[in-house]
């Protein structure tokens, strides 16, 4: 099961790193206002605050979503909103022991929010060379080294989600990519030469792990191959292979994930995986990707800008009146978006909606984040006041996981709106510095 069907229940190392041109795009986009920057800047200091202050796990691990009143982790024995349960007992199957829900919630999301957050920092070092964005990126390898080190307990090699603070057998697509890419960069860029060979070893491990599984993951207790029928989203998981060549100099990492990256060419997942396809968050990740292979020996066998291109096109189309996506299927022929209507169905006790969906604050920085992927490659010039625009509606109300619906959720669904989601501030300042670095705010 995906993470998004889950919230919906409830490179060589001469390649060029992520975002390396952004620069080259500054001239061509004047700033934000004055008053708007300023703002953008107060929210990246708090913003970064208020995941260090959830950072009370193991090692200082980044705790995933806890209570927004307590700012502790959800408790053992405490009672828990019936939402939170069923999300949990549907999601998982039998391959591996369940966690509590508590457990669950607790590191559901770690490594999304950590390897964000490091990427956060690691732009805001290339920005400013402040030693605080060294500091913090530093804290955030630090925090995924010692995940391994829990992970190597299981399996050498494996980044489990990290339930209740343990070691965890279980991955998904999304928590893939967006740690291991991640992690090399800050190997390459800014570590220490221990740090660099600790990364190595972790690399090679995790490099070796994909291989000597053939691509079977353990998906919320479901094992899955990956490859083989391929899909969009495996070149998540394929690009952690990447990254472990890109450290190592292994060259059956990168030509593992060169045969399988290939196939999902030749089988026409790229751009789509399907039509329709809903728009969602993936679109973003998609590109991101797209812009990395871009920077690889890939970079001339398929047109990864054109891709981008038309991730942006889509997310355009589902725009509303103010500017924010919305989710619903957009045709991929006839280019074509029709939003969800707003439907709560008091039997299944689900809630589907355009825009009221437990992730929409993290669907709409990703937008942000596409808008100046877009502008990065010279595909939209004005792209950056979507971004600019994007982010300053996600003020500290839209931290929680359902934040903004309080008019809209039905009373029963209310509850769930006093969870605090870490990884919407921890994408959010990636976004923020994508756009320093551009100069656009």
């Amino acid at each position: 099961m995906t993470r998004r069907n889950l919230l919906k229940l409830a490179m060589a190392g001469a390649a060029m790193p992520l975002m390396a041109e952004a620069k080259q795009e500054s001239k061509k986009t004047p700033p934000a206002t004055a008053d708007d920057s300023a703002e953008l800047a107060r929210r990246a200091v708090r913003y970064r605050e208020l995941i260090l202050d959830v950072a009370k796990g193991p090692g200082g691990m980044i705790i995933a979503f806890l209570p927004v009143d307590t700012r502790r982790p959800f408790q053992e024995g405490e009672p828990l909103h019936w939402y939170l349960v069923r999300n949990l007992e549907r999601a998982w199957g039998t391959a591996s022991p369940r966690p509590t829900t508590a457990e669950w919630y607790y590191g559901e999301n770690t490594l999304w929010a950590t390897g964000w957050f490091l990427y956060s920092q690691i732009l805001r070092y290339r920005a400013t060379r402040d030693p605080e964005a060294k500091q913090t990126a530093q804290k955030c390898f630090r925090d995924l080294s010692n995940i391994f080190r829990l992970s190597h307990s299981i399996e050498p090699g494996l980044l489990g989600k990290p339930h209740g603070g343990r070691a965890g057998p279980t991955t998904s697509f999304d928590q893939s990519a967006c740690l291991a890419l991640f992690y090399v960069l800050y190997a390459q860029e800014l570590a220490t030469s221990e740090e660099k060979a600790e990364a190595a070893k972790n690399m090679v491990l995790h490099g070796e792990y994909y291989l000597r599984r053939n691509w079977v993951m353990n998906h919320h207790g479901h094992l899955q191959k990956v490859v083989e029928p391929d899909h969009t989203s495996t070149m998540k998981y394929l690009a952690c292979a990447y990254a472990a060549y890109q450290l190592t100099g292994e060259t059956r990492f990168r030509d593992e994930a060169f045969k399988h990256l290939r196939q999902l060419i030749q089988a026409g997942r790229l751009p789509w995986p399907s039509n329709p396809y809903e728009i969602n968050h993936n679109l973003t990740y998609y590109a991101l990707l797209c812009d990395f292979w871009n920077k690889t020996e890939m970079a001339a066998e398929f047109d990864w800008k054109g891709c981008i291109g038309e991730y942006w096109s889509a997310e355009q189309k589902s725009f509303d009146v103010g500017g924010l996506p919305r989710f619903g299927p957009y045709d991929t022929v006839h280019r074509s978006f029709t939003p969800y209507p707003s439907t709560w169905d008091p039997v299944e006790k689900k809630w589907q909606s355009a825009t009221c969906q437990g992730n929409y604050p993290l669907n709409c920085i990703f937008a942000g984040m596409l808008a100046l992927l877009a502008q990065a490659h010279g595909l939209d010039d004005k792209a950056h006041r979507s971004a600019k625009r994007t982010l300053l509606r996600m003020d500290e109300n839209t931290l929680r996981w359902w934040g903004g619906y309080d008019e809209k959720l039905p009373d029963e669904m209310k509850p769930i709106l006093n969870i605090f989601a870490t990884e919407v501030p921890a994408l959010w300042l990636a976004a923020y510095w994508m756009g320093r670095l551009q100069g656009v705010w």
